[in-house]
């Protein structure tokens, strides 16, 4: 690696081409100037001057250590400047939530990124432990979870409740709705399925139910958009988030069940206690708190 000090040295004695110009500059001596480059030529193995006189020139060597010097200046400062700019509208903004949560988030999101087209995001879904492991390692920067964490590594708040819903296509709405009706009609499982699902029967004690091992799978989706689909064509059955349920575009094909006991889960906005993060993510973290209090 090359000595910083000698190359300063070096650097300054290019651009004023005088070794006296470049001892006043630096307040050294000129014998000092000239032991600094004797130094790195010494440490390059290589002469970087060709002297002539009182005069010199750079050699091939020379100028290429002149055009890494200037590199090495120009990244010190774009990196000083980095370090002190913390713009809110620009950067990459790293999220997990549930799916279901997401589905409620994520257009608001892209609302304010297009009005800020600097930010960029990345929003991503997952259960509440694969959350929690990546936020300890890193990979990203505020999460939403339904579970406290006791963990020192960790701060959460408290931003609201999602309420479940028993989600069915608009002909059952009227309908007496038992376990067996629903084993009839089919679950549309999704990643959150089965959690969702176990907290609303347990609740309401759905005669019959014991496990999600009782339950008929009517089919499969991981795909946060196409959850409701097939609900709204009849298909199936399925247990979502209310915010979630208020985004499917189609909304007047499905029917919610009246539940004897209502179930919802308290959410927790979850970030690394000791990481500072970048003043773009304030106004994400304010959104979800708006979002999600209401």
């Amino acid at each position: 690696m090359v000595n910083q000090k000698w190359l300063l040295t070096f650097m300054s004695l290019a651009e004023t081409g005088h070794f006296t110009l470049t001892a006043e500059k630096l307040h050294m001596t000129q014998p000092g100037v000239s032991q600094h480059i004797h130094k790195l030529e010494a440490q390059l193995q290589t002469p970087l001057l060709h002297r002539y006189g009182k005069q010199f020139e750079l050699t091939l060597a020379g100028q290429k250590l002149y055009a890494y010097g200037t590199q090495v200046q120009a990244l010190q400062t774009e990196l000083a400047q980095s370090i002190d700019l913390d713009d809110p509208f620009q950067g990459e903004c790293r999220i997990a939530c549930s799916g279901a949560l997401a589905m409620q988030l994520y257009p608001h999101f892209l609302a304010y990124q297009s009005l800020h087209q600097g930010i960029s995001i990345s929003l991503e879904a997952s259960p509440n432990q694969n959350i929690i492991n990546d936020l300890l390692e890193n990979k990203t920067d505020i999460g939403i979870v339904t579970q406290q964490q006791f963990s020192e590594q960790l701060i959460q708040t408290y931003v609201g409740e999602q309420t479940l819903q028993l989600v069915l296509p608009k002909q059952y709405e009227n309908e007496d709705i038992s376990f067996d009706f629903l084993n009839a009609l089919g679950f549309i499982n999704h990643p959150d399925g089965f959690h969702f699902l176990e907290k609303v029967f347990k609740a309401n004690s759905f005669s019959g139910y014991k496990s999600p091992q009782d339950v008929h799978i009517k089919g499969y989706i991981n795909q946060l958009s196409q959850i409701l689909l097939p609900v709204s064509k009849g298909l199936g059955y399925t247990v979502l988030p209310a915010g979630a349920v208020e985004q499917f575009e189609s909304a007047d094909t499905l029917s919610i069940a009246t539940l004897e006991f209502k179930v919802s889960e308290k959410l927790y906005l979850t970030k690394k206690k000791h990481r500072e993060l970048p003043v773009r993510y304030q106004w994400f973290e304010q959104k979800i708190k708006e979002l999600l209090n209401n």
